[in-house]
Order: structure tokens, then C-alpha cells, then sequence
């Protein structure tokens, strides 16, 4: 080889080096900075740290002024043998490391610190952890000592606030360990069978006891006990449960019958406060409410309905006029659903250009897509709540709740498509549409509540 061709050669690999390492740094296909990714090393080598990694990096904001905005998103897995103490200490001086990052012209840098723990199943994106909590937006990371007790505990797998157990029996030692550590978790078996909905409690260890002994009953497709009682029913206090049992068959089967028998024996009473129970068939046809070791509670006082806390009550007028049909502009709201019941309200917008007074129910009649009347049972909303004198201002709404269970139209397809509302005593009927059919079948049992003062967001 001459010495011109040997230049050249230097002259190639220089360039081909330099420009490997302008591709090292430049990397346009991995927008996460050199110092957010420096950090990640270094959380990855503090002791009890697995590995920690950088998920996701975003530009949020441009701002060339003041800084941009950004978000990233960081994994941090933890050495499994960690105990909840230790475990929410690393996670939490982790997250200080990644907090602190300074990232060139970004002013801003949010985070999200997942924490995970134990043996991975899958592989890259689909890769998953028998352990994943999150540090909060406040450095807490108590979140990770929970879920680490509840690991500790035997959950087969730790989401958040959720766990879930291999079996029954295992569900109620987690409940037992979530109530001794005060950990507001919902737990549920595998498949599902038995859930508990915590939503925002620490369980009780007897409810979750109770579920697991009901599912065992012939003919239960599964449990749920969550916070509240079945429908509003009865003035809910704050240590409401509700057992929501689904049965493989009709209610009124010989086996929906014995479980009902085997939930009103007196034997199974649960603690002090009343658990009300559902049992359900298939498609929710038909249902059956009682309560556990047959004992309801008392019946509430009459009183009218509870305004939302901060809504001020509307003035009363001793001289107001009662609302006649004119006074009034009906309307439906959106039909909605939650836990096997549907929701509708009925709106009255008093556009007499006065105060005008309404007390008492809408008449509601529910017709199907033959403009036939529904054989239809309207019975009041919820032991005790009775009508009030309403004052409607000028241009203000009242409003009246609707609720019924839901019903099955695999094989009726007669559904409500019009409602009928009477507003008051006298006045026009007023033919509404629903903006989607109502699962309203002959036979239902529909609540009616009285007319009540309306608020922003409040149905």
C-alpha cells in the first residue's frame, strides 16, 4: 500500500469514527437525554435497585423563553426480597435521584416513578411484574411499602391499591394483613370469582370471609362486595357494604332460593353495620335484595332530598305560585349505568319568567316502539325521601331522579323508546325521546324521585 492510498484510508476511518460518535450522541430515533438516562445508571446501581430504565420521554411544551416542559417515564425494578420498609425507602430515594435531573432547556420535567418487583413474564413491551406500584407526585412512597405487605402477604400479583389472591382462602389472609397495616386495597381471586371493592377502605377481614363462603354456595358464578348499599336504598352511612351474589340461573330456582336462605340466617351476621345483599341471574333479569343474617337496618326519617355539599339552597317564597305545565320546559338527560342499574334524570326549566313552586313526583308512562303503554310499577326512590315545596327561580332547573335494574332484551325486545312526563298535576303530557332506548320492560319497577333543586354536574 503507498502512502497517498494509506492517507486516504486514515483519512476514511477518521471520518467513519467521527461520524459513529455523532450518531452515538445524536440518536434522533431515542429522544431521551444524555442526563436523565445518566441518572437512570446511576439509580440502577444503588443497592436493593435491579435495574431502572427510562420508559418514555416527552416534550410537552416548547417554550424557547422560559425553558420547555417535558415528561418522563421511569421504571425502577427492586430487588424482591426487599421488605416494605426498605423497599419504599429505595423507591423514594430513587426518585429524589430522578427529581433532581437538570435537562438542557427544559424548565419543567414531570415524572412518573413505577416501581416494580419479582420474577418478569413476557418479554419487552409486553413484560409484566407480579409487582407494580408507583412513587406519588410528592416523593410518598408509601404506595410501595403497601404493596410490598401485600406481597409479603401471598398476592400472586400487586397493582396499585389492587391484589390478587390465589384463592379464597388466600383472599381473606389479605384482607386480614390489609386491615392489620390499614391498607385501603381491593382484592379479588383468580378469575375473579370472588372480588372485593374497596373503593378507598381498608377490608374487612369477616365481609371478605363471608364472600368467599358464599361463592362456595351451589349455583354462584361470583361475589362482590363493594362500598354502599344496593340502589341507595337506604341513607348509606360510612361503613356500608353491599354483597353483589351472580347465580348460573334464575333467582327463583331452587338454588338462588337456598342462598338466599343461607345469607338471611342469623349465624352469618357480619359486624355491626347492616351488609345488604343482591343476588342476580344471568343479564340481570331479574334480582332479589335482602340482607345479611336478616337484619335490615331502621328505617330512615322522612326527609327531602339532600342538597350536594357547597350548593346553596335556593330561596324560599311563601308567595310564589304553584308551576302549571306552561311554566315549565321538560327535558331527559342522559341515561347512565353503574353496578346492574341504569339512571335517568327528568329536567323542569321554569321559563315563566317568575318563581314558580313545584312539590311532588313526576307521572312518568313508558312507551315501546309501538307507541304502546309499558306495563310499568313507579314506586318512590328511597324509603324516607319525600317531596319538598320547591321555589324554582327564574331560568333554574329542577330536576327528578329515575332508576330501575337492568333488564334483559335477548329475547323482548319491547324497550322504552318515548317517555311520557307529566310535570305536574293537570298539565300536558310532554312525549320525550331518550337519547338511546331504555332496557324498560313490561314488569319493571322503576323509582321515581321528587322534583329537587338541580346543580352544575349533580344528576
Amino acid at each position: 500500500m503507498n502512502g497517498r492510498r494509506a492517507a486516504a484510508l486514515v483519512t476514511t476511518l477518521v471520518v467513519v469514527v467521527a461520524a459513529v460518535a455523532v450518531l452515538a450522541v445524536w440518536r434522533p430515533w431515542d429522544p431521551v437525554p444524555d442526563a436523565l438516562r445518566d441518572a437512570a445508571r446511576t439509580v440502577a446501581a444503588e443497592p436493593g435497585v435491579v435495574a431502572a430504565r427510562v420508559t418514555g420521554y416527552e416534550v410537552t411544551q416548547r417554550d424557547a423563553k422560559d425553558g420547555d416542559a417535558a415528561r418522563a417515564e421511569i421504571d425502577v425494578v427492586l430487588d424482591d426480597a426487599l421488605s416494605p420498609a426498605e423497599a419504599a425507602d429505595t423507591a423514594a430515594r430513587a426518585d429524589r435521584a430522578l427529581a433532581a435531573v437538570q435537562v438542557a432547556g427544559v424548565s419543567t420535567l414531570s415524572r412518573t416513578t413505577t416501581v416494580r418487583a419479582g420474577d418478569p413474564s413476557g418479554s419487552g413491551d409486553l413484560e409484566t411484574y407480579p409487582l407494580t406500584a408507583w412513587v406519588g407526585e410528592d416523593g410518598d412512597a408509601s404506595a410501595v411499602a403497601d404493596a410490598f405487605v401485600l406481597r409479603r402477604a401471598g398476592a400472586t400479583t400487586v397493582s396499585g391499591a389492587s391484589a390478587e389472591a390465589a384463592d379464597g382462602d388466600a383472599l381473606v389472609r389479605l384482607a386480614q394483613v390489609a386491615a392489620e397495616h390499614e391498607i385501603a386495597a381491593s382484592l379479588r381471586t383468580a378469575g375473579a370469582g370472588v372480588q372485593y371493592d374497596a373503593s378507598g377502605r381498608v377490608p374487612e377481614p369477616d365481609a371478605a370471609r363471608l364472600a368467599v363462603d358464599v361463592a362456595g354456595r351451589p349455583g354462584v358464578t361470583s361475589v362482590v362486595v363493594h362500598a354502599g348499599y344496593p340502589d341507595d336504598s337506604v341513607a348509606a352511612d360510612g361503613d356500608a357494604l353491599t354483597l353483589q351474589v351472580g347465580l348460573d340461573g334464575p333467582t327463583a330456582s331452587p338454588k338462588g332460593a337456598d342462598v338466599a336462605r343461607w345469607l338471611d340466617d342469623p349465624s352469618h351476621a357480619v359486624g355491626d353495620a347492616p351488609l345488604a345483599y343482591t343476588l342476580t341471574e344471568p343479564g340481570y333479569a331479574t334480582s332479589v335484595d335482602g340482607w345479611v343474617a336478616a337484619a335490615a337496618p331502621p328505617e330512615p326519617a322522612e326527609h327531602a332530598v339532600p342538597l350536594p355539599a357547597g350548593v346553596d339552597p335556593w330561596p324560599a317564597d311563601a308567595g310564589a305560585p304553584d308551576c302549571t305545565g306552561e311554566d315549565l320546559r321538560v327535558t331527559l338527560g342522559a341515561p347512565d349505568a353503574a353496578a346492574g342499574s341504569r339512571y335517568l334524570a327528568v329536567r323542569a326549566e321554569n321559563v315563566s319568567g317568575r318563581p314558580c313552586a313545584l312539590d311532588g313526583v313526576p307521572d312518568l308512562v313508558f312507551r315501546d316502539a309501538d307507541g304502546d303503554r309499558q306495563d310499568v310499577t313507579l314506586v318512590p326512590s328511597a324509603p324516607g325521601v319525600v317531596p319538598a315545596r320547591l321555589v324554582v327561580p327564574a331560568g333554574g332547573r329542577a330536576l327528578a331522579t329515575v332508576q330501575w335494574r337492568a333488564m334483559s332484551t335477548a329475547n323482548d325486545p319491547g324497550v322504552t323508546t318515548t317517555v311520557e312526563v307529566m310535570a305536574v298535576p293537570g298539565a300536558e303530557p310532554v312525549t320525550l325521546t331518550p337519547a338511546e332506548s331504555l332496557d324498560v320492560l313490561d314488569g319493571a319497577e322503576v323509582r321515581v324521585g321528587p322534583w329537587a333543586q338541580g346543580a352544575e354536574g349533580w344528576s
